[in-house]
């Protein structure tokens, strides 16, 4: 294993010669991808960065807490004893630690690793996976860009025609799975959903009179088509059916919201989404953060592993980047209430498949944890930026907001080459 530090040309050639000659002396340049999906386990509120994978044995009792740290298949790599399957096959992954940003407020926080830009009001900027749809749109019977079982990541300037689709359900081992929007309801058939479609067109025949130009409007309908092609597409409905999962495949994964989650991503990126967002809550512990992080790790040292072996066993590993991250860390002091608090100072991302490197150690924190260490800048903005690369995306991209203004995507992320070796 090699601990790598971040020296990044492309940071040095926008030093040096301005972005405009940097963008000069590369507008040929063909853009290229390493993966074509990515699948975003979201552990919303925050995940102790010190009771995970990024332990400090050696630190003081009351900052690390009672947990154990177990040898990781990456040498010199403790991470947490609740996590004995995670450590196993940490020798497939990047670990990048020492994340920091300054946002300490969950919405901030959340916004800022979803778009990859500093929050502010003056733009709202799009989430990672509203941009790869409008990138990479995909077939318009099954949505590029996915929620299970929903999301607050928001589209941004972007519009609402391309924020997530949101399951808000998340399967049930031994029960048939159903969509709102997806599957059939009750009694109802294909011809009738295309006697519905066809009074609906009708409708807006008969009572628009003036364009409108509307984002909202333009929305609910692409949305009202994307519906229509999805119950009526074998493919759609194919996609979303997990009990056509193998059993070597199922049984790897847990009954829990968790495992069911990352069961019905691993299809949903085998079928041609591009981005799927698995958010699961209840990382903000500030009473009991020991008790909280003890029943939460159990499902995630099942989920990992078996997004991996599935992804592997599907032939999809090599396309498909899996990202696990939260907003923030959590302090390395233990409050009164046996609970730590938000820490944006401290944070880790694991990445897997879709070209990321295998053993390796992306920066890193303080013998204490209280922040990234000497040779450690990484912001949110340079994940995101890294995600993009990762897709082929070029994270200075420009776009327009409706009124006109150029934005680019993200202005001050670059992107760790550290990461793919």
């Amino acid at each position: 294993m090699k601990r790598r530090t971040r020296r990044s040309a492309f940071q040095t050639g926008i030093t040096a010669f301005g972005l405009s000659s940097w963008l000069s002396a590369h507008a040929g340049d063909e853009a290229t991808s390493r993966a074509d999906s990515v699948i975003f386990i979201n552990l919303a509120g925050g995940p102790s960065h010190l009771d995970t994978l990024d332990r400090k044995p050696n630190a003081p009792a009351e900052t690390k807490g009672p947990f154990q740290s177990i040898q990781s298949s990456v040498s010199g790599l403790a991470v947490c004893e609740h996590l004995p399957q995670v450590a196993k096959i940490l020798d497939q992954c990047t670990l990048i630690r020492g994340i920091s940003h300054a946002a300490g407020a969950h919405p901030q926080g959340q916004e800022w690793i979803s778009t990859g830009n500093r929050p502010t009001p003056a733009v709202r900027y799009p989430s990672l996976g509203s941009v790869v749809m409008r990138e990479y749109p995909g077939e318009p019977d099954l949505p590029a860009n996915i929620a299970i079982p929903r999301t607050e990541w928001k589209p941004g300037y972007l519009g609402d025609s391309h924020a997530a689709f949101m399951t808000n359900t998340v399967p049930t081992p031994g029960k048939p799975y159903k969509v709102r929007g997806v599957s059939l309801a009750e009694g109802l058939t294909l011809t009738k959903v295309e006697e519905r479609n066809q009074l609906l067109r009708d409708l807006d025949t008969a009572f628009r009179t003036d364009p409108v130009d509307s984002d909202l409007l333009k929305a609910l309908s692409r949305f009202g088509e994307q519906a229509h092609r999805m119950i009526t597409s074998p493919r759609a409905q194919k996609a979303f059916d997990v009990a056509l999962e193998p059993p070597s495949i199922r049984k790897r994964f847990a009954a829990d919201e968790l495992n069911q989650s990352c069961l019905l991503a691993c299809r949903l990126v085998q079928h041609g989404s591009r981005f799927v967002t698995v958010t699961n809550q209840g990382w903000d512990t500030h009473l009991d953060n020991f008790t909280g992080h003890k029943r939460l790790l159990g499902p995630l040292d099942q989920a990992v592993p078996a997004t991996l072996g599935s992804l592997s066993d599907k032939g999809i590993l090599n396309r498909t980047l899996v990202v696990v991250m939260g907003e923030f860390g959590r302090t390395p002091r233990i409050n009164e209430n046996t609970g730590r608090d938000h820490f944006p100072r401290a944070n880790w991302c694991l990445m897997f498949g879709g070209g990321a490197a295998k053993a390796s150690l992306v920066g890193g924190t303080t013998p204490a944890g209280d922040g990234p260490d000497d040779d450690t800048r990484i912001s949110p903005d340079d994940i995101a930026a890294t995600i993009y690369d990762a897709l082929g995306i070029s994270p200075l991209t420009e776009y327009f907001t409706s009124s006109g203004r150029p934005v680019t995507l993200v202005a001050e992320g670059r992107v760790l080459t550290e990461v793919f070796g």
